[in-house]
């Protein structure tokens, strides 16, 4: 099987996600994306619910070839490079594909044992604004490993963040109060 891994914290989840799961789908022919809910993103300070974020992706996700995970709660990991390594070891005759949206390409190499990650598996980052911003000042580019790095710059885009619903959110409850 080829299974493709969508990773993030879905806070909440958007039809940017599901965008780039869809153009993964079609791409790279998967026979089922994963999206694994992170229980905490270690590059982010502030701590979110958890049940609440997966229980919102759970019922976000509604396509026959998409499952919604908690094993990265389940197995207690804290990095994607442990969960790579995991889920290799319990399904080893599968073939694993990170995806992820650009603005992920410009934070990857913060990420725990990147350079280990991408040994173990490919990476390919989706179209999504800013992506020519995250193209120029990505480090990535300069590893020599980058060969298991793609980057799909064509085609639609969806420029939607989950911070930003989270802010619009938080804006508009504030104007109902007042």
């Amino acid at each position: 099987m080829k299974i493709g891994l969508l990773g993030g914290s879905f806070n909440p989840p958007h039809y940017g996600h599901m965008h780039i799961a869809l153009a993964a789908l079609r791409k790279h022919k998967f026979d089922a994306i994963w999206w694994l809910v992170s229980p905490q993103n270690p590059l982010k300070k502030k701590k979110n619910n958890f049940s609440k974020r997966f229980e919102m992706t759970r019922r976000f996700v509604n396509h026959p070839k998409m499952h919604v995970t908690d094993i990265e709660c389940d197995w207690d990991v804290q990095y994607s490079l442990q969960t790579i390594q995991n889920l290799q070891r319990y399904f080893s005759s599968t073939k694993f594909h990170w995806i992820a949206g650009m603005d992920n390409a410009a934070l990857f190499h913060r990420w725990n044992g990147w350079k280990s990650f991408l040994k173990f598996i490919p990476v390919t980052f989706f179209n999504r604004p800013p992506n020519t911003i995250a193209i120029r000042a990505n480090k990535l580019k300069l590893y020599k490993g980058s060969k298991k790095i793609e980057y799909r710059l064509t085609g639609r885009t969806r420029n939607i963040s989950s911070t930003n619903i989270r802010n619009k959110t938080f804006a508009s409850r504030l104007k109902s109060a007042i």
